[in-house]
């Protein structure tokens, strides 16, 4: 008995210190609550910033070696820069995505802007296994980004919703749709996978903000669906998720995975050009971790830009009915631009 005891004292002797050991900030700071930012910019816009990709598992590397673990400048792109709303783009920490990495790497770079982010997860913070659960990143960001199943994925509305400019925005967990059952239509609905109750979920939350009533919807999860590059490309296990949004008449839907930025043209669910219902899909997988090249050769009919050359983050300004995007590179990077000669309208599906 007294064995047991000494055991038992000790191991609350280590998780007081270890509590301890955790910055007041983190315990201090209040939860993520995106909902209800307001319009702060001209003529009620709202910019948010995403990158995907970001905090190596080291101190950054300096200007020295600028082609990886930059993820200090690209935070200096998104910390005091006026930014109204933040979407980290999964694989936020390398190289499983552990509360201890957050906290050392990520929390003094990235996470001096923790109020504004609303995130979803990679395969590095799943720990490479779908099956798994992305516990540093649950502990990290806290009970909201769990979601209503607390499997990681959620939604919420930027803007004066219902009044313009009234954006929905979506965050995936694309992780589900390697697991088990993948993420469509459950094929025993007695006894869904979790990436089948995502798909059902997200199939709900669509019909609830129809988009006579949000006529802008914005989508995100890691893996792309579509995606040229080394090191990762695109992949159908994402189809369903297209197919749902394109039905429901989304807009833009932003990923990571893809160590480069990309943008591409409209595209209905089977990668063909559709200017008038078509998602726009950007691959922003520049955040700072390192980077993958573009592939030699003819690029997809549909790929517009692509670079793999710099770090950096897209800001899109969400108006009323309308956006326009920019590339910002960081700090001692090649320089590149991206971005429309005019704000770009929402789709309409006439529903």
């Amino acid at each position: 008995m007294r064995k047991l005891l000494a055991i038992a004292t000790a191991l609350i002797a280590l998780l007081a210190m270890t509590w301890e050991a955790a910055p007041v900030e983190l315990r201090d700071r209040p939860a993520l609550q995106p909902r209800g930012v307001e319009p702060s910019g001209p003529r009620g816009r709202l910019v948010i910033g995403a990158a995907g990709d970001i905090a190596c598992p080291s101190d950054p590397n300096g200007p020295g070696s600028p082609e990886a673990c930059q993820y200090d400048d690209t935070a200096d792109l998104i910390v005091g820069t006026g930014l109204d709303h933040i979407l980290p783009l999964g694989d936020n920490q390398y190289d499983v995505g552990a509360f201890a990495a957050f906290m050392r790497y990520f929390d003094p770079t990235w996470g001096e802007a923790y109020a504004k982010m609303s995130p979803v997860p990679g395969n590095h913070e799943h720990a490479q296994d779908p099956t798994s659960r992305p516990g540093g990143y649950f502990r990290y960001f806290g009970d909201r980004v769990k979601g209503p199943h607390r499997l990681g994925y959620y939604s919420y509305d930027l803007g004066a919703c219902p009044e313009a400019p009234c954006w929905h925005l979506i965050a995936l967990d694309s992780m589900l749709c390697f697991a088990p059952g993948a993420c469509g239509p459950a094929q025993d609905p007695a006894d869904p996978g979790r990436g089948n109750r995502m798909y059902r979920w997200l199939e709900r939350d669509l019909e609830k903000h129809p988009d006579s009533t949000y006529p802008c919807t914005l989508a995100y999860w890691h893996h792309p669906r579509f995606s040229f590059s080394t090191g990762s490309g695109g992949t159908a296990a994402l189809g369903p998720l297209w197919d749902l949004l394109y039905d429901a008449g989304a807009d833009v839907v932003l990923n990571g995975h893809s160590h480069n930025y990309q943008r591409w043209r409209q595209q209905d669910p089977s990668g063909n050009p559709d200017p008038e219902r078509g998602i726009r899909e950007f691959i922003v997988g520049t955040g700072g971790a390192s980077l993958y090249a573009i592939p030699g050769g003819n690029w997809p009919a549909n790929l517009v830009v692509a670079q793999a050359d710099s770090f950096g983050i897209l800001r899109i300004a969400l108006k009323a009915e309308r956006y326009r995007w920019a590339w910002v590179t960081a700090a001692g990077q090649p320089m590149f631009e991206d971005a429309p000669d005019h704000g770009v309208a929402c789709v309409r599906t006439g529903s």
